[in-house]
């Protein structure tokens, strides 16, 4: 039994992928496994993983049949922690990079202090040229950390660190924001966090991510669904998660009839929280056309007429769950 187990998911990665899996074998500590899951690449990640492989008996490569997407991204982490064999767990992306002592302090932290369950990091931005852009702050102790939390993410995935525990896993029906929910529901559990305000990795902002803004409404409905099943969490003692189907989500935009009024006006609500003004207006033509109108979607309509500070206040004050 080794003392940690590093899993990374990899498709197509083949540009950073011998970056990201150095930070790793280089690391000052080295009582690891390093689990890559590879998601059916069609360059050259396989081969280069195949490489390390070879040459490190630490890591160890599963090898998916069939890429699925979002949804495969939660089935490869899933995949990981069920393989892992380590004390701890530590995530690690693809075209990130660790600092060589991001291993050591953050085992000797778990080992000092039995009463925290995750521990993460403040993050370095970088480019695709390796080029440092700005630091990402997180907060450090654990009130901090969860008093941020239902507002915006306060741990940063690619740098977090867990005990190992066989309770503990994704849920494959949240899609984008598979380790947000991980993090409230961990919170609504008691565990305890912490966060390095010293940076332990380099994240890389690509240009891709940057200029793609088609997936930016949908990340944000699965963010605003998280939200939800901690409020009912919450309030009820558990959330309708085993009721939620996120296909409804994913092709809110595109159904010629919306199987479910209930997510519709969910996806009306999020758009002008968020003042998505094109995915709006086709909301309300598919809810007019469906379901007629109604006062509270008029509502919706009048309000994205009027400065961003009035649904801002409406979702803040008035409206805090929809």
């Amino acid at each position: 039994m080794c003392k940690v187990s590093v899993i990374m998911s990899v498709y197509n990665a083949e540009k950073y992928l011998s970056q990201a899996v150095e930070s790793i074998v280089r690391q000052v500590f080295e009582d690891f496994e390093f689990i890559i899951i590879d998601d059916c690449s069609t360059d050259k990640s396989y081969e280069i993983i195949r490489h390390y492989v070879d040459v490190d008996k630490r890591i160890k490569v599963l090898r998916k049949q069939e890429n699925k997407g979002s949804k495969g991204f939660v089935e490869n982490l899933n995949w990981g922690l069920k393989e892992a064999k380590g004390q701890y767990v530590a995530r690690m992306d693809a075209d990130d990079i660790s600092h060589p002592e991001r291993l050591e302090k953050q085992v000797q932290f778990l080992d000092a202090y039995s009463d925290v369950f995750m521990v993460g990091s403040s993050i370095n931005f970088i480019d695709e040229k390796d080029n440092f852009i700005k630091v990402l702050e997180a907060p450090e102790r654990d009130e901090a950390i969860k008093q941020k939390m239902p507002k915006s993410i306060s741990m940063y995935h690619p740098v977090i660190m867990f005990r190992n525990n066989a309770e503990v896993r994704y849920r494959d029906k949240i899609y984008y924001c598979e380790d947000y929910d991980l993090y409230l529901r961990l919170m609504i559990e008691g565990k305890k966090f912490y966060n390095f305000t010293t940076p332990l990795l380099d994240y890389r902002i690509l240009e891709t991510s940057i200029s793609r803004k088609d997936g930016k409404f949908f990340r944000t409905l699965f963010v605003e669904k998280t939200k939800q099943f901690y409020r009912e969490s919450l309030k009820y003692g558990k959330d309708s998660y085993e009721e939620f189907h996120p296909e409804y989500l994913l092709h809110i935009l595109d159904s010629e009839k919306n199987e479910s009024e209930k997510e519709l006006k969910f996806a009306l609500n999020v758009a002008t929280k968020h003042r998505y003004k094109k995915e709006l207006s086709i909301l309300m033509n598919q809810y007019k056309s469906q379901y007629g109108n109604k006062i509270d979607v008029i509502l919706l309509n009048i309000m994205n007429s009027f400065p961003m500070v009035i649904p801002k206040f409406y979702y803040k004050f008035l409206k805090k769950s929809f």
